[in-house]
């Protein structure tokens, strides 16, 4: 896929010292990282269904339906502003190579019989006049190679986030189809594009 070669050629580059980044893009660096520590340390609480949520397992749904608050470690909120950060970062590097960002972070909606799904999509793409929403990820090493290297079927065969729902719950609220994701792995910063074929 021609965007991740863009990637790889640009990251290549700036290894070698050829890159500059242009302020502003600095600038919008900063602002995202901003907004993930904010998020992730004033969290506000939301028992609406989500996109993000709504393809996981059903008893999951109905428990932050019901503010039934799971145990959690001290490091998830670590993690969570670990995956903020990288995808700021993606950001970053998709715009300084030169993919043609049209929306990022874009607030979504669908109504779904009685129920009203929101979510905020990652980013809407335009390669060569066809725009896709696509996800972003951050992958630890065996889900990166396990999971998200073996493509889009290995991901659906055993989809326990709901990646798949998610990502065309978000795709039909804009009326586009969903690409697919876009992930990076936390360990090694690797970078992989898996289309989505549906």
């Amino acid at each position: 896929m021609l965007m991740l070669l863009n990637i790889q050629e640009f990251l290549e580059k700036a290894n070698r010292g050829e890159i500059k980044l242009p302020s502003y893009l600095i600038e919008e660096f900063k602002d995202s990282c901003e907004k993930a520590i904010v998020k992730q340390f004033n969290r506000e609480s939301d028992s609406a269904f989500r996109m993000s949520s709504i393809g996981r397992p059903v008893c999951q749904q109905i428990l932050a339906r019901n503010n039934c608050s799971k145990e959690s470690s001290y490091n998830d909120l670590m993690r969570f502003l670990f995956g903020d950060l990288i995808e700021a970062v993606a950001m970053l590097i998709l715009k300084a190579s030169g993919v043609n960002i049209v929306k990022e972070q874009a607030r979504c909606k669908l109504q779904l019989g009685d129920e009203l799904i929101k979510g905020t999509l990652d980013v809407i793409i335009d390669e060569d006049g066809e725009q896709k929403v696509w996800d972003i990820k951050s992958a630890s090493p065996y889900s990166f190679d396990n999971k998200f290297g073996k493509g889009y079927d290995a991901i659906k065969e055993d989809d326990a986030f709901g990646y798949i729902t998610q990502g065309h719950l978000y795709g039909e609220s804009y009326g586009l189809p969903f690409g697919g994701w876009i992930v990076i792995n936390k360990s090694t910063g690797e970078w992989a594009v898996v289309e989505s074929p549906e």
